[in-house]
Parts: structure tokens; sequence; C-alpha cells
């Protein structure tokens, strides 16, 4: 009787512990609460950091156009990133077919919005004030993989920017294009039409082209 007492109080013992071993105390919660708050971006986001703060964007957008006639390639690399209190910081910068090669540019800024390649537009607007462009300076931009990173320099060299992220990409073509790269698969969809003959353009977006294809494979 008595080894079996002994028994039921060992067992009667052990269970009181287990939950006291489980149990969070107050000090241990508010040490874990801090780094619930402060959560990371989201993996992938694009990070700008300026003078007047920190700016974040999904991706860094590059946007290729294809035209029929003449027969050439619009491009253009653009990212609208927005601070926490609202505030916003862009840039839009035109490139020519080498940059899919190289994956690097370098463009003068200039305060117009009529742009070519070697010339880019930055501007921020803090709240609800007006929109400030940069009139002087160079903005750099490297491409990685889907990686892309830069920097903006004053004239004098003094860096006002720097910004790194991933690298979407987006490609339009005449419908035409995307009918004939479709039609072994399905029969050619619907696409829009237009007055003027050879401005409409349809988004590839299974990059079913190879003129599509071969860009997006260019920043894999």
């Amino acid at each position: 009787m008595r080894h079996g007492a002994q028994l039921a109080a060992l067992l009667l013992l052990g269970a009181c512990a287990k939950p006291k071993e489980e149990r969070v105390g107050p000090h241990e919660a508010h040490a874990a609460s801090p780094a619930t708050a402060e959560l990371p971006q989201p993996r992938g986001a694009v990070t700008v950091r300026t003078e007047q703060g920190t700016y974040s964007a999904p991706s860094v957008r590059f946007s290729a156009e294809f035209l029929e006639d003449p027969p050439v390639a619009l491009m253009l690399v653009a990212l609208s990133a927005q601070s926490e209190d609202g505030g916003t910081w862009r840039f839009r910068m035109p490139v020519n077919e080498q940059f899919v090669k190289s994956k690097h540019a370098t463009a003068r800024l200039v305060p117009q919005t009529a742009l070519g390649p070697g010339l880019a537009v930055v501007d921020s607007q803090q709240g609800k004030g007006p929109s400030m462009a940069m009139d002087e300076g160079t903005l750099e931009l490297t491409v990685t993989g889907n990686q892309a990173r830069g920097e903006v320099r004053m004239k004098d060299g003094r860096v006002r920017a720097t910004f790194e992220g991933p690298l979407s990409v987006e490609c339009m073509v005449p419908p035409a294009w995307l009918s004939r790269a479709n039609a072994p698969a399905a029969p050619p969809a619907p696409v829009p039409s237009s007055p003027g003959e050879g401005t409409v353009r349809v988004l590839d977006e299974a990059q079913a082209t190879s003129q599509c294809r071969s860009v997006a494979n260019a920043f894999r």
C-alpha cells in the first residue's frame, strides 16, 4: 500500500508540473512582441533609400513594346515606390535593346517628360505636396538575374538615392504576332481593334512570342 501511495503521489506531482513547463511567462511574452510588431518587408520587395526617407515597391518594372511598323522595340525601366507616410519616389528610364544584353544603363537626369535612351526622370513627392523633379545628376542601373539595383547621383558625385529589389518584365506585341504564336495550340482569341493600323498592342503574358520569350529569359 505504501508503494502504491508513493507512485500515485509521484504521478500527481508530474501532472501538476507539466503545465508550468509549457506556460509562457509575462517576461517572455513581452520580449517576443517587438519582433512581431517590426515585421520585415515581404521577401523580394524593392527598397529605396533617400535623404528624405525609405520607400518600397513590389518590383522595378521593365516594359518592352514591339512595333511592327516601324520594326523597332520601345523599352522602359520604371519604378514607383511609396513611403509609410504616403510619400512617393519614382523614376522612368528608357533603354535600348542593348540593355537586354548588357544589363547596365546610365542616364542623365532631366526635368521634362519627353525622354529617350540616355535620359531619365526622377521625381519625389512628400505627402500632398508638389512633385519635385531632379534636374541634374545621373541614374545608374544594373540588373543581375532578376534583381535590379541602382543609384541616383548629383552632378558633384553625391549619392541622393539607392534602390534594390526584383525586376518584373512586361511585354507587348502586335495582335497578329500573338495570334500566330497561339495558333498551333488553340484558335486565335479575339484581339482589340483600332482605327489606326498597327497601333494596337496586346500583352503577351505567357511569353508565347519569340520576342517576349527572349526578353523574359534575359532577366531570369
